[in-house]
């Protein structure tokens, strides 16, 4: 019985790698030339797991077997697909809004460790003492090698009604190893902070694209137009942006920008093509954008569409490239697949997956970088426009 129920999960292990490089038309023979994904491939596969099946030095473990072949195979894709077991499945698909964190900022690509690429102000992490840079290597003892950014992140947050307990963390930093424990208290909050620069600045940074921050962008703006010190130019200000809305991310480049075609969602051939129908309330004033290695996703969206519209310039550090969308499927044993399903193009035909928003000015990471933004976009200030 037990043998029939190991040929039952290592068959089915078989038939969806086999489908899935099958039903993929990119990866069948004759649509490429690499032989990287030749049908003989698919029967190594098959042998593989029979060998594993007869020959491995003790029975293996049908479930842990197959959950380890969906996960490599799932989270190996790209850094925004996973595959997550049935707890983690729940507590995604139980989600409402965004759940208490540790302040920390990840990215993370399959076969690294997640890397720090922000602290959030007066969060648990910045007080803990960490620094952009960092590695995470492991979670609670667990490694972090083969989680993917969503497994790792769902780690790192607690549900409102859950009584958060702190996470150990193994964090490599250069040479130095180090454990820290930090607490998942830090409550998510949408807000957008205004500030004017003695130098003719107004600049506005959202915490993230939220619903909703179009019309406050509208109307801080608006109001600091109608100052009798006019400022000289805005700064969206959308380092450590790291999530949102796209539908927000639109309207809030309809803010300065109309046009029929700002870009498209690509899935297999097919495009979805966005628009910017509306006239656009500061179709003229000077625009400055600052990304940085925190900026994702519709920030990116908003960053990339405006430069390449020329209604604005961008600078900062180089953005990982995240504009793109996921789908969810649930497997019967309860875990869940999430898969990206298309990626985001801007009209002139540049990704924006897994390449940066293009830069006018790039710049390097350094502890005094809000200085530096401020003197590099004072040295465009006496341009009449973008170019």
């Amino acid at each position: 019985m037990k043998n029939n129920k190991l040929n039952i999960y290592l068959t089915l292990v078989i038939l969806i790698l086999v489908a899935f490089l099958l039903l993929d038309k990119r990866f069948l023979p004759g649509n490429n030339g690499s032989p990287q994904f030749a049908r003989s491939n698919t029967e190594l596969i098959g042998t593989v797991m029979q060998l594993i099946k007869t020959d491995y030095l003790e029975e293996p473990n049908p479930v842990r077997t197959t959950e380890g072949a969906f996960r490599g195979l799932v989270n190996s894709l790209d850094p925004l697909s996973a595959y997550l077991d049935k707890d983690l499945a729940a507590k995604y698909q139980n989600k409402k809004g965004l759940n208490r964190s540790t302040g920390l900022v990840l990215f993370k690509k399959y076969g690294v460790f997640p890397v720090v690429a922000a602290v959030l102000e007066n969060s648990p992490a910045e007080k803990a003492g960490f620094k952009v840079g960092d590695n995470l290597s492991a979670i609670n003892d667990r490694s972090t090698l083969n989680m993917s950014l969503l497994e790792v992140n769902l780690l790192l947050e607690a549900e409102a009604s859950e009584t958060p307990q702190p996470a150990k963390l193994r964090v490599v930093r250069g040479t130095e190893t180090k454990e820290i424990m930090v607490e998942k208290t830090l409550k998510p909050e949408n807000s957008l902070q205004v500030a004017s620069d003695k130098s003719g600045l107004l600049i506005l940074k959202p915490s993230s694209i939220y619903s909703g921050l179009s019309q406050e962008l509208k109307k801080n703006i608006s109001a600091g137009l109608k100052n009798r010190t006019r400022p000289k130019a805005v700064v969206l200000d959308l380092r450590n942006c790291y999530n949102g809305q796209y539908e927000e991310a639109r309207k809030i480049i309809n803010l300065f920008v109309k046009d029929d075609k700002i870009g498209y969602f690509e899935k297999r051939g097919q495009k979805e093509f966005l628009a910017c129908p509306e006239v656009p309330v500061f179709p003229s004033e000077k625009l400055f954008i600052w990304v940085n290695q925190a900026t994702f996703g519709p920030a990116e969206m908003v960053a990339g569409v405006l430069h390449d519209s020329k209604r604005a310039r961008v600078l900062g550090l180089e953005t990982p490239g995240l504009v793109s969308r996921q789908e969810t499927f649930s497997v019967a044993d309860g875990s869940l697949v999430v898969l990206t399903s298309a990626v985001f193009s801007l009209k002139s035909g540049a990704k924006l997956w897994d390449v940066s928003v293009p830069l006018d000015e790039k710049l390097s990471y350094s502890e005094k970088l809000d200085q530096v933004f401020l003197e590099k976009t004072v040295n465009f200030l006496s341009l009449s426009r973008p170019d």
